[in-house]
C-alpha cells in the first residue's frame, strides 16, 4: 500500500523502500470511535462526551492527531522512533542484554524473547521488548539506567517524544476530569510529568513465526497497569475482545494518522469501576502481514509513584460504590506497578499464584 511517491504509508508510518503488505480486507475488526486531537485541544463539547462514552463502552479508540501542531509533532517524532526501534533490535544479542535488568527488580531496559509468561502455566512470550523511564529521559532519576550509544545519541529525539505524548495525556485528563465532573486538576494532578512515575517509552520487537506456529498468541490476554498507553502499529497483531457473553477476540487495525489509545487498570480503580480497561492481546499479524517483523510503539503513562491506588471522590463517582478488587488500602502506584510487572518476569514467576498475583481489574466489574 503507497502513495503516488512510491513511499508506503499505514498508521501515518513513512516506511520508505519497505513496503508493508495491506492489512486483509475481509476479516472483522473492532469498532473503534475515530477522536480528533485537534477537536479536544479546541474544547470542542460533543468531542468531550465522544471521549468520555468510548473510554467507558470500550476503553480502546483511535485519536487522530493530525490537524494540530501538538499531534503533527508527536506524528513527526513516532516516525523517527520507528526507525531508531528497528535499528535498536538490529543490534546485536550481546550489546542488547548489556541493558537486561530484570535481576534489579525493574521494568526498564531490555527484555529477549520468552523472558516473561503469558498465562497462568508459564507460557513464554515472544516479543523482545526495549523499556526507556520517562523519569531517566527527562533526567528526573538522579541514577539513571546505562543505555547503548545508539539511544543515547537519540535523546533529544526521546525527550521531545516524552513530552509530546504528555501534551496528549494531559488533554484526556482533563477531558476526563471534566465529565467525571471532578474538582479541577484532580486526574491531571496526579500525573504530571516532571514527578517520578513509572512512565516509559517502549519498543517491541515481534519477529515472524514459523507458518505451523502463526495460531499462536504472542503475548497474552491482559489489562494495560497503568492510567492510559499511546500505541502505534504499522501492522496488524492486537486484539481486543469485545463486551458481551461471546467473548468475541478481533483485530485492532492500524489506521494512518492515528495512534490507538486505551484506558488501564488505574483508571478503573480511580472511577470505581466507571471506566474501562479492556482485555487485549497480540496473536499473529493477518494475511501476508504475518510475514514480516512486527514493531510497535508504545508510551505508557502511569501514576505518580505517590498516589495512593484508590477511588476517588467527588463529582458524579460519589454516586456509585467503589467495585474493583484491586482497591488495596495503602498500595502506591509504585508498589502496584512492581507487583503486577514482576509478576509476568521469568525471573519471579513461581507458579500460577505469581501470575495470579499480577492480575488488574480483569476479573471486575466494568462499564458495559
Amino acid at each position: 500500500m503507497g502513495d503516488a511517491t512510491g513511499n508506503a504509508h499505514t498508521n501515518g508510518v513513512d516506511t520508505n523502500s519497505k513496503i508493508l503488505p495491506p492489512f486483509p480486507d475481509d476479516i472483522k475488526t473492532a469498532p473503534l470511535v475515530t477522536l480528533h486531537l485537534a477537536k479536544l485541544l479546541a474544547n470542542d463539547a460533543d468531542e468531550h462526551a465522544h471521549l468520555f462514552e468510548a473510554s467507558k463502552n470500550l476503553g480502546f479508540f483511535y485519536l487522530d492527531m493530525r490537524g494540530c501542531p501538538e499531534g503533527e509533532t508527536l506524528l513527526k517524532g513516532k516516525d523517527a522512533l520507528f526507525q531508531t526501534a528497528e535499528e535498536f533490535h538490529e543490534l546485536p544479542l550481546e550489546e542488547k542484554l548489556k541493558c537486561d535488568y530484570a535481576s534489579r527488580g525493574t521494568y526498564a531496559g531490555y527484555k529477549g524473547v520468552g523472558r516473561e509468561v503469558i498465562d497462568r502455566k508459564g507460557t513464554r512470550d515472544r516479543n523482545a521488548i526495549y523499556n526507556m523511564p520517562k523519569d531517566d529521559i527527562l533526567g528526573i532519576n538522579p541514577d539513571p539506567y546505562p543505555v547503548p550509544a545508539l539511544i543515547e545519541s537519540k535523546h533529544d529525539l526521546l525527550e521531545q517524544y516524552t513530552k509530546s505524548n504528555d501534551v496528549v495525556l494531559q488533554t484526556i485528563f482533563s477531558s476526563l476530569n471534566k465529565s467525571l465532573q471532578l474538582p479541577e486538576g484532580t486526574l491531571n494532578n496526579m500525573h504530571r510529568l516532571t514527578e517520578p512515575s513509572m512512565c516509559h517509552v517502549r519498543f517491541i520487537c515481534a519477529p515472524p513465526q514459523p507458518p505451523a506456529d502463526r495460531g499462536v498468541t504472542s503475548l497474552g490476554e491482559h489489562t494495560d497497569f497503568g492510567s492510559l498507553t499511546i500505541l502505534f502499529n504499522r501492522v496488524g497483531g492486537l486484539q481486543v475482545q469485545l463486551p458481551g457473553e461471546a467473548k468475541e477476540w478481533v483485530y485492532v487495525k492500524p489506521v494512518e494518522g492515528c495512534a490507538i489509545v486505551n484506558l488501564g487498570d488505574a483508571m478503573v480503580v480511580f472511577s470505581k469501576g466507571l471506566l474501562r480497561s479492556n482485555l487485549h492481546r497480540v496473536i499473529t499479524p493477518p494475511g501476508a502481514q504475518a510475514d514480516i517483523t512486527r514493531y510497535s510503539l508504545v508510551y505508557f503513562c502511569r501514576p505518580e509513584n505517590a498516589v495512593i491506588m484508590k477511588a476517588l471522590k467527588g463529582g458524579i463517582l460519589d454516586q456509585i460504590s467503589a467495585d474493583t478488587k484491586d482497591d488495596v488500602p495503602g498500595e502506591s502506584s509504585a508498589e502496584w506497578m512492581k507487583r503486577r510487572h514482576l509478576g509476568r518476569k521469568l525471573e519471579y514467576f513461581k507458579g500460577p499464584e505469581t501470575w495470579d498475583n499480577a492480575r488488574g481489574t480483569e476479573g471486575t466489574r466494568m462499564a458495559v
